[in-house]
Protein backbone atom coordinates (compact mmCIF):
# COMPACT_ATOMS: atom_id res chain seq x y z
CA UNK A 1 0.00 0.00 0.00
CA UNK A 2 1.65 3.24 -1.12
CA UNK A 3 -1.13 5.63 -0.19
CA UNK A 4 -1.65 7.08 3.28
CA UNK A 5 -5.36 7.26 3.99
CA UNK A 6 -7.08 9.62 6.41
CA UNK A 7 -7.33 7.11 9.22
CA UNK A 8 -3.64 6.30 8.83
CA UNK A 9 -2.31 9.80 9.36
CA UNK A 10 -3.04 11.80 12.49
CA UNK A 11 -1.80 14.95 10.83
CA UNK A 12 -4.74 14.92 8.44
CA UNK A 13 -7.25 14.76 11.27
CA UNK A 14 -5.44 17.55 13.06
CA UNK A 15 -5.58 19.83 10.05
CA UNK A 16 -9.28 19.14 9.55
CA UNK A 17 -10.01 19.86 13.21
CA UNK A 18 -8.02 23.07 12.96
CA UNK A 19 -10.10 24.24 10.03
CA UNK A 20 -12.93 25.01 12.44
CA UNK A 21 -10.81 27.13 14.78
CA UNK A 22 -11.67 30.84 14.74
CA UNK A 23 -8.30 32.54 14.62
CA UNK A 24 -6.44 35.05 12.49
CA UNK A 25 -6.13 33.68 8.99
CA UNK A 26 -2.69 34.35 7.56
CA UNK A 27 -3.36 32.57 4.32
CA UNK A 28 -3.85 35.75 2.31
CA UNK A 29 -0.83 37.30 3.99
CA UNK A 30 1.42 34.35 3.21
CA UNK A 31 0.22 33.69 -0.29
CA UNK A 32 -1.90 36.59 -1.47
CA UNK A 33 -2.20 35.48 -5.07
CA UNK A 34 -2.66 31.73 -4.48
CA UNK A 35 -6.25 31.79 -5.74
CA UNK A 36 -4.98 32.97 -9.11
CA UNK A 37 -2.35 30.24 -9.38
CA UNK A 38 -2.80 27.97 -12.35
CA UNK A 39 -2.86 24.83 -10.18
CA UNK A 40 -5.93 26.17 -8.35
CA UNK A 41 -7.83 27.18 -11.48
CA UNK A 42 -11.42 25.91 -11.30
CA UNK A 43 -10.99 24.74 -7.70
CA UNK A 44 -12.53 25.99 -4.47
CA UNK A 45 -11.28 25.69 -0.91
CA UNK A 46 -12.88 22.70 0.84
CA UNK A 47 -14.94 23.13 3.98
CA UNK A 48 -14.88 20.78 6.96
CA UNK A 49 -18.04 19.09 5.66
CA UNK A 50 -16.42 18.54 2.26
CA UNK A 51 -13.61 16.59 3.92
CA UNK A 52 -15.59 14.61 6.48
CA UNK A 53 -16.21 11.49 4.37
CA UNK A 54 -13.14 11.54 2.13
CA UNK A 55 -10.09 9.30 2.11
CA UNK A 56 -7.13 11.59 1.55
CA UNK A 57 -4.11 10.19 -0.25
CA UNK A 58 -0.96 11.75 1.18
CA UNK A 59 1.65 10.26 -1.09
CA UNK A 60 2.37 13.54 -2.90
CA UNK A 61 1.42 12.00 -6.22
CA UNK A 62 -2.28 11.09 -6.08
CA UNK A 63 -3.03 14.62 -4.89
CA UNK A 64 -0.37 17.28 -5.62
CA UNK A 65 0.93 19.19 -2.59
CA UNK A 66 2.21 22.77 -2.87
CA UNK A 67 4.34 24.67 -0.39
CA UNK A 68 3.86 28.28 0.69
CA UNK A 69 5.80 29.45 -2.37
CA UNK A 70 3.43 27.62 -4.69
CA UNK A 71 6.02 24.99 -5.59
CA UNK A 72 5.02 21.35 -5.73
CA UNK A 73 6.70 19.13 -3.15
CA UNK A 74 6.94 15.34 -2.97
CA UNK A 75 8.30 12.46 -0.93
CA UNK A 76 10.21 13.12 2.27
CA UNK A 77 10.24 16.86 1.65
CA UNK A 78 6.45 16.82 1.67
CA UNK A 79 6.18 14.61 4.76
CA UNK A 80 8.64 16.68 6.74
CA UNK A 81 6.64 19.82 5.97
CA UNK A 82 3.34 18.14 6.85
CA UNK A 83 4.52 16.89 10.25
CA UNK A 84 6.75 19.82 11.18
CA UNK A 85 4.01 21.57 13.14
CA UNK A 86 4.62 24.79 11.23
CA UNK A 87 2.01 24.47 8.50
CA UNK A 88 -1.67 23.84 7.99
CA UNK A 89 -3.02 22.07 4.92
CA UNK A 90 -5.78 23.71 2.90
CA UNK A 91 -7.63 21.34 0.60
CA UNK A 92 -9.02 22.41 -2.78
CA UNK A 93 -11.83 20.54 -4.54
CA UNK A 94 -13.38 20.50 -7.99
CA UNK A 95 -17.09 20.70 -8.84
CA UNK A 96 -17.45 16.99 -8.02
CA UNK A 97 -16.11 17.61 -4.50
CA UNK A 98 -12.94 15.65 -5.26
CA UNK A 99 -9.72 16.95 -3.70
CA UNK A 100 -7.38 18.07 -6.48
CA UNK A 101 -4.75 20.09 -4.60
CA UNK A 102 -3.31 20.53 -1.11
CA UNK A 103 -1.71 23.87 -0.27
CA UNK A 104 0.38 24.53 2.83
CA UNK A 105 0.26 27.77 4.76
CA UNK A 106 1.84 28.91 8.01
CA UNK A 107 -0.03 28.14 11.22
CA UNK A 108 -0.96 31.03 13.42
CA UNK A 109 0.27 30.94 17.02
CA UNK A 110 -3.27 30.16 18.18
CA UNK A 111 -3.49 27.26 15.73
CA UNK A 112 -0.16 25.87 16.93
CA UNK A 113 -1.44 25.87 20.50
CA UNK A 114 -4.67 24.20 19.41
CA UNK A 115 -2.73 21.54 17.49
CA UNK A 116 -0.57 20.76 20.53
CA UNK A 117 -3.65 20.44 22.74
CA UNK A 118 -5.47 18.19 20.26
CA UNK A 119 -2.39 16.08 19.65
CA UNK A 120 -1.90 15.65 23.38
CA UNK A 121 -5.49 14.55 23.87
CA UNK A 122 -5.28 12.08 21.01
CA UNK A 123 -2.06 10.59 22.31
CA UNK A 124 -3.30 10.26 25.89
CA UNK A 125 -6.74 8.74 25.32
CA UNK A 126 -7.31 5.18 24.22
CA UNK A 127 -9.80 2.49 25.08
CA UNK A 128 -6.90 0.06 25.50
CA UNK A 129 -5.00 2.07 28.10
CA UNK A 130 -5.28 0.42 31.49
CA UNK A 131 -6.39 -2.93 30.04
CA UNK A 132 -4.47 -6.18 29.90
CA UNK A 133 -2.51 -6.50 26.67
CA UNK A 134 -3.71 -9.19 24.23
CA UNK A 135 -1.48 -12.26 24.38
CA UNK A 136 0.96 -12.94 21.55
CA UNK A 137 3.62 -15.45 20.60
CA UNK A 138 5.76 -14.27 17.69
CA UNK A 139 9.10 -14.95 16.01
CA UNK A 140 11.35 -12.20 14.65
CA UNK A 141 13.27 -12.25 11.38
CA UNK A 142 16.29 -13.75 13.16
CA UNK A 143 14.35 -16.67 14.62
CA UNK A 144 14.01 -15.31 18.17
CA UNK A 145 10.67 -15.95 19.90
CA UNK A 146 8.79 -13.41 22.00
CA UNK A 147 5.58 -13.74 23.96
CA UNK A 148 3.63 -11.53 26.29
CA UNK A 149 3.98 -14.13 29.03
CA UNK A 150 7.76 -14.51 28.70
CA UNK A 151 8.23 -10.73 28.73
CA UNK A 152 6.28 -10.16 31.93
CA UNK A 153 8.38 -8.04 34.28
CA UNK A 154 9.80 -6.06 31.38
CA UNK A 155 8.65 -2.89 29.62
CA UNK A 156 7.51 -3.67 26.09
CA UNK A 157 7.66 -0.86 23.50
CA UNK A 158 5.74 -1.81 20.37
CA UNK A 159 5.78 -0.17 16.96
CA UNK A 160 3.33 -1.15 14.21
CA UNK A 161 4.56 -0.20 10.74
CA UNK A 162 4.91 -1.18 7.10
CA UNK A 163 7.54 -0.53 4.46
CA UNK A 164 5.61 1.90 2.23
CA UNK A 165 4.53 4.04 5.21
CA UNK A 166 6.64 7.21 4.87
CA UNK A 167 5.99 8.49 8.41
CA UNK A 168 7.00 5.05 9.71
CA UNK A 169 10.35 5.28 7.93
CA UNK A 170 10.88 8.92 8.91
CA UNK A 171 10.72 8.20 12.64
CA UNK A 172 13.06 5.19 12.58
CA UNK A 173 16.26 7.14 13.39
CA UNK A 174 14.59 8.56 16.53
CA UNK A 175 13.29 5.12 17.49
CA UNK A 176 16.78 3.67 17.00
CA UNK A 177 18.10 6.25 19.46
CA UNK A 178 15.55 5.08 22.04
CA UNK A 179 16.79 1.50 21.63
CA UNK A 180 20.37 2.67 22.16
CA UNK A 181 19.48 4.82 25.20
CA UNK A 182 17.68 1.96 26.98
CA UNK A 183 19.78 -1.02 25.93
CA UNK A 184 20.94 -1.59 29.53
CA UNK A 185 17.39 -1.47 30.93
CA UNK A 186 14.61 -4.04 31.04
CA UNK A 187 12.99 -2.56 27.98
CA UNK A 188 12.19 -4.65 24.91
CA UNK A 189 11.51 -2.93 21.59
CA UNK A 190 9.40 -4.90 19.10
CA UNK A 191 8.51 -3.73 15.61
CA UNK A 192 5.45 -5.41 14.11
CA UNK A 193 5.64 -5.13 10.33
CA UNK A 194 2.70 -6.00 8.09
CA UNK A 195 5.08 -7.02 5.28
CA UNK A 196 6.37 -10.56 4.81
CA UNK A 197 9.82 -11.72 5.93
CA UNK A 198 11.47 -11.40 2.52
CA UNK A 199 10.18 -7.86 2.01
CA UNK A 200 11.30 -6.81 5.48
CA UNK A 201 14.79 -8.26 5.04
CA UNK A 202 15.17 -6.51 1.70
CA UNK A 203 14.09 -3.22 3.28
CA UNK A 204 16.52 -3.62 6.18
CA UNK A 205 19.41 -4.12 3.77
CA UNK A 206 19.22 -0.40 3.05
CA UNK A 207 17.50 0.93 6.18
CA UNK A 208 18.44 0.61 9.84
CA UNK A 209 15.65 -0.24 12.28
CA UNK A 210 16.98 -1.45 15.62
CA UNK A 211 13.73 -2.90 16.96
CA UNK A 212 13.24 -6.67 17.05
CA UNK A 213 11.28 -6.99 13.82
CA UNK A 214 8.30 -9.32 13.50
CA UNK A 215 7.05 -9.83 9.91
CA UNK A 216 3.50 -10.76 8.83
CA UNK A 217 1.98 -8.99 11.83
CA UNK A 218 -1.45 -8.01 10.50
CA UNK A 219 -3.21 -10.34 12.93
CA UNK A 220 -1.35 -8.87 15.90
CA UNK A 221 -2.19 -5.37 14.70
CA UNK A 222 -5.84 -6.36 14.54
CA UNK A 223 -5.71 -7.78 18.08
CA UNK A 224 -4.36 -4.45 19.31
CA UNK A 225 -6.95 -2.41 17.41
CA UNK A 226 -4.39 -0.77 15.13
CA UNK A 227 -6.04 1.20 12.32
CA UNK A 228 -3.33 3.80 11.67
CA UNK A 229 0.40 3.62 10.99
CA UNK A 230 2.72 4.12 12.65
CA UNK A 231 1.13 3.13 15.95
CA UNK A 232 3.07 2.95 19.22
CA UNK A 233 1.97 0.94 22.24
CA UNK A 234 3.77 0.55 25.56
CA UNK A 235 3.06 -2.33 27.95
CA UNK A 236 4.18 -2.20 31.57
CA UNK A 237 5.78 -4.93 33.73
CA UNK A 238 2.35 -6.30 34.64
CA UNK A 239 1.32 -6.72 30.98
CA UNK A 240 -1.02 -3.73 31.02
CA UNK A 241 -1.20 -1.17 28.23
CA UNK A 242 -0.13 2.24 29.51
CA UNK A 243 0.42 4.19 26.29
CA UNK A 244 -0.90 4.26 22.75
CA UNK A 245 -0.50 6.80 19.96
CA UNK A 246 -1.00 6.74 16.20
CA UNK A 247 0.55 8.88 13.49
CA UNK A 248 3.78 10.82 13.29
CA UNK A 249 3.52 13.72 15.70
CA UNK A 250 6.04 16.22 17.01
CA UNK A 251 5.57 14.90 20.57
CA UNK A 252 5.43 11.17 19.89
CA UNK A 253 9.08 10.29 20.58
CA UNK A 254 9.30 12.49 23.67
CA UNK A 255 6.03 11.00 25.00
CA UNK A 256 7.37 7.47 24.48
CA UNK A 257 10.58 8.37 26.31
CA UNK A 258 8.64 10.02 29.13
CA UNK A 259 6.46 6.94 29.56
CA UNK A 260 9.48 4.63 29.64
CA UNK A 261 11.17 6.83 32.24
CA UNK A 262 8.07 6.84 34.44
CA UNK A 263 7.84 3.04 34.30
CA UNK A 264 11.52 2.59 35.10
CA UNK A 265 11.21 4.81 38.19
CA UNK A 266 8.17 2.96 39.58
Amino acid sequence: MNVLKMNLAKIILLTILLSSINSINLYAQNNESNDTKIYLKGLTKASENDLSDQEIALDGESIPVYDIKGERIRGMEMMKAMVSGDYKSDYYIDTNKEIKAIVLRFLTEDEKKQMEDIQGDMGDKSELIGTKAPAFVVTDINGNEYSLNSLKGKIIVMNFWYIACKPCVMEMPDLNKLVKDYKSKDVVFIGFATNNKEEVKSFLNNNVFSYNIIPNSKNIAKEYGVIGYPTHIIIDENSKIVYQASGLGSRTISDIEKTIEELIKK
